[in-house]
């Protein structure tokens, strides 16, 4: 899996709980927040990967 451009554990966090509230609510998304955090750790750990093409290619282009 690749993430591109690349994305701050906060860059990713602050879309995630925006977008949970906008589907669930402020009370909800509040309940999720600690899931809400560690996913967006990862994401932040996937996009600083260097994958090279040969063992995940590209599905589309990339425009990283």
């Amino acid at each position: 899996m690749r993430l591109k451009p690349t994305i701050t554990t906060e860059e990713a966090y602050s879309s995630l709980s925006i977008g949970a509230a906008l589907a669930w609510g402020a009370t909800d998304a509040a309940a999720m927040d600690d899931t809400l955090r560690g996913i967006a750790a990862s994401m932040a750990v996937l996009s600083a990967l260097d994958i090279p093409d040969a063992v995940e290619p590209l599905f589309g282009e990339d425009i990283g």
